[in-house]
């Protein structure tokens, strides 16, 4: 067996999403996902900072972005500004 080469995950993942009938499917999706559950249940940047390898602010926001809505729906709802007036 031979090493994969530097694309080798990103050729793979195709592969195996296409099998699976998924046509978009690349590695990044799990980095968003990642990011987004983890500022979802409101655990620390830092510490996703730390997890993922990221050395700058701007990642966490990059790729908790894409579902910012929904969590600023979320914490709306939760928080209830004004339910009580």
């Amino acid at each position: 067996m031979r090493p994969l080469a530097p694309n080798g995950i990103k050729i793979m993942l195709k592969r195996r999403g296409l099998a699976a009938g998924l046509v978009k499917l690349h590695a990044h999706l799990w980095r968003h996902t990642f990011a987004h559950e983890w500022k979802r249940a409101g655990a620390d940047t830092g510490d996703l900072m730390l997890l993922l390898g990221w050395t700058s602010q701007e990642m966490p926001r990059r790729y908790g972005a894409s579902a910012a809505a929904e969590r600023a729906q979320e914490a709306h709802q939760r928080i209830g500004v004004g339910d009580h007036v």
